[in-house]
């Protein structure tokens, strides 16, 4: 649904839009720099007046929430984009779905307020659906997982930046569920941290949970924000 409300233009002809839209599997291989770029591309194509930063290397002002990591589909992504002119949500709304890559929806488009903080700053947790072949048993996994949200602490390695470091992995992983269990195959939720203040891949939570993370099909399926005009 495309919606408006009343913003607060601050002293400015700019306008902040905010798209909410899915990455199916047919584009989940493109790297996010592709994805950045193929959204650039299509909101030329629909005539969205771009705003670009200012230097010798202009930049149309788009901001992703978070990259999608390759190999992920999603339902729930956002991006934000300021224009340099003020433009009709509805016109907006009926000229981008045609030029859009192949794999991309639009879910939806709001008129934000331009003094709201960024994306980025004021991303908290994320949600994921996650399919996992494994021989392990459902009444196995959900003792694993009471077991691992009844813990206090759980502690564990990753590598970042060529540097291993040790991690309380549990107050980054909010919730975790056992929605669907089949033959060889199970299906999770999970709500884990995301952002800069902590962020969480499900393969991590899967590994915790001693689920093989090497056939999987992970979609993002929410983002939740803290917004503030500060």
């Amino acid at each position: 649904m495309l919606y408006s409300r009343r913003v607060s233009r601050v002293m400015t002809n700019q306008q902040r839009l905010r798209i909410t839209f899915g990455k199916g599997d047919s584009i989940k291989y493109i790297s996010h720099l592709d994805l950045c770029q193929g959204w650039e591309r299509a909101l030329r194509r629909a005539g969205a007046p771009l705003a670009y930063s200012s230097g010798f290397h202009p930049q149309a002002k788009l901001q992703l929430a978070a990259a999608l990591p390759v190999g992920y589909t999603s339902t729930a992504e956002v991006l934000d984009i300021i224009l340099a002119e003020v433009v009709s949500l509805q016109r907006f709304g009926q000229r981008l779905p045609p030029v859009l890559p192949k794999g991309l929806l639009l879910v939806d488009v709001a008129d934000i307020d331009i003094r709201f903080r960024s994306l980025q700053s004021t991303l908290r947790q994320a949600e994921y659906r996650v399919t996992v072949e494994t021989a392990t048993s459902a009444s196995d996994i959900t003792r694993r997982i009471v077991r691992f949200l009844a813990a206090d602490r759980f502690e564990q390695q990753r590598v970042r930046k060529q540097r291993t470091e040790t991690i309380d992995l549990r107050p980054l992983v909010h919730d975790v569920q056992l929605e669907i269990a089949n033959r060889g195959e199970v299906t999770l939720f999970m709500r884990v941290s995301a952002g800069q203040h902590g962020n969480v891949r499900p393969g991590t939570v899967l590994a915790a949970l001693g689920l093989d993370a090497a056939h999987t099909q992970t979609e993002r399926t929410k983002l939740l924000f803290g917004f503030d005009t500060q």
